[in-house]
């Protein structure tokens, strides 16, 4: 990523870490004994039986970013769909992927308990990753999934040292070193093994995005809804013209039989 871009994806994410500081909280709830194994509701802005929407933020798993910046996400998401919004915090342990694969499953279980709609996942960056895991999970009922500049093709973001190496970090080693994990985790080869859910997934990502290249969506197989000019935290700020695309997207899936 050039100086530029980067100056430009920092500043973004400092907008909205400072929008943050006005968004209310949404009310908190436990899934686990983990400080981490929290979500916070934000309510719908009338009483229905819309299907919530789960929420996983990005960071590139690292446990110094957290959920914050997806707060204004959340609340427009809830307000502009008139849903409830889940948004989701989950461990983000260095060298032990499968915690935050875990707690994936743990609100999977409780948003299966709570609605029988299925719920709509929607992940940014290394969230989008954990959200395209679960799209492809042969063990769990397909669920509509938008996945916003994910981080989809692991071995490719280790050999391209996305996140300045934080994709490596999480896993806990390279791709010969532990193939298996890298089997089990890695969304490219997930979708892969199951064609029949592409349709109820989509990517979302912009031409412009310097920390996540736009070819991570275009591997996984599924649409991509390229926005022009977008960066990395475009598609997950209101307030960019990028936004009417994510929530186009999240109609799509959701409309899809």
């Amino acid at each position: 990523m050039s100086g530029a871009s980067a100056k430009r994806e920092d500043a973004a994410l400092a907008a909205l870490l400072s929008r943050a500081e006005r968004v209310p909280r949404g009310r908190v709830e436990s899934y686990g004994p983990h400080p981490d194994q929290v979500i916070e509701w934000y309510a719908a802005t009338t009483s229905g039986e819309r299907a919530p929407v789960v929420v996983v933020h990005g960071g590139f798993f690292r446990p110094t970013i957290d959920r914050t910046h997806a707060r204004p996400m959340a609340a427009a998401l809830a307000e502009r769909l008139n849903a409830p919004v889940v948004l989701m915090e989950y461990r983000r342990v260095p060298g032990q992927p499968e915690a935050a694969v875990a707690d994936v499953d743990a609100v999977s279980d409780l948003m299966e308990a709570l609605s029988e709609e299925p719920a709509v996942w929607v992940g940014h960056s290394a969230g989008g990753a954990l959200v395209l895991q679960r799209a492809f999970d042969q063990v769990r009922p397909a669920v509509p999934t938008v996945a916003l500049a994910p981080v989809a093709d692991l071995r490719s973001a280790v050999a391209q040292r996305l996140g300045e190496g934080a994709v490596v970090e999480w896993l806990g080693d390279r791709t010969a070193a532990k193939p298996s994990r890298y089997a089990r985790l890695d969304p490219v080869r997930l979708a892969s093994d199951l064609p029949e859910r592409w349709d109820r997934v989509v990517c979302v990502h912009g031409s412009d995005d310097g920390v996540v290249p736009v070819e991570q969506s275009e591997a996984v197989g599924v649409p991509v809804r390229q926005v022009l000019g977008a960066h990395h935290y475009d598609v997950i700020d209101p307030e960019s013209a990028a936004w009417s695309e994510v929530v186009a997207a999240i109609e799509g899936v959701t409309a899809q039989p």
